[in-house]
C-alpha cells in the first residue's frame, strides 16, 4: 500500500470583518502572495473552532491596505461574518519559490530568536508589514521585542532548528 503525503497548507491572509450585503470578506494580507490570487482558485479558511471552509475564489480586489474578497460559497453578511478571525490558506506548492535569504511569514512565526550572544529573546508571534522593512513582535511572556526585519539585524535563519539569530541595535 502506497502512502499518501498531505501537502501542508500555508496562511496567507487573515478574514478581519465581513463587507457589504453580498458575503465579501474584508482580508488582512500576509506579505505579497495574497495579491496573486484569482478567480476559480480554491482555498481554505481554517476557523478558531478548528474547523475548515474550501472556498471558490469569485472575486478578490484591493481595498486600501486590505483585500476584499467574495466566494461562491457566501452569500450573506450573516455567513461571511462567521468566518471573521479566521486565516485563508493555498496549498504550499502553489507558493512562489523564494529567494536566498527570503522567507514567507508562515515559515517566520513560531521561530525561537536568539541573540548573538545566544540569550532567549522569544518567539516570532506577529510580523508587522511597515513601508521600509517589515518588524518581527518577539514575545517571552509579557516582554515584547520589536526586531526590525533587515540583513544588519537579522543574522541568521534557521527553519529546521526554528531559530532565529539577531544582533539588535544598542538602545540609548
Amino acid at each position: 500500500m502506497k502512502a499518501m503525503i498531505i501537502e501542508p497548507w500555508c496562511p496567507i491572509g487573515k478574514v478581519v470583518k465581513a463587507h457589504g450585503l453580498k458575503g465579501h470578506l474584508k482580508v488582512s494580507p500576509y506579505g505579497e502572495t495574497f495579491a496573486t490570487l484569482s478567480a476559480e482558485e480554491k482555498i481554505t479558511a481554517n476557523l478558531a473552532d478548528g474547523t475548515s471552509l474550501t472556498l471558490t475564489v469569485a472575486e478578490i480586489r484591493p481595498h486600501g491596505k486590505i483585500f476584499l474578497l467574495m466566494s461562491r460559497e457566501l452569500g450573506t453578511a450573516e455567513e461571511a461574518y462567521g468566518l471573521v478571525g479566521a486565516e485563508l490558506c493555498v496549498p504550499e506548492s502553489r507558493l512562489p519559490p523564494t529567494a536566498s535569504g527570503e522567507f514567507y511569514w508562515y515559515q517566520l512565526i513560531g521561530l525561537e530568536v536568539v541573540n548573538t550572544e545566544g540569550q532567549q529573546l522569544g518567539t516570532i508571534e506577529e510580523i508587522i508589514e511597515t513601508g521600509s522593512n517589515d518588524v518581527y513582535v518577539v514575545r517571552q511572556g509579557r516582554k515584547e521585542i520589536l526586531v526590525p526585519a533587515t540583513v544588519e539585524v537579522v543574522r541568521k535563519v534557521d527553519l529546521h532548528r526554528r531559530s532565529m539569530t539577531v544582533d539588535l541595535p544598542e538602545t540609548q
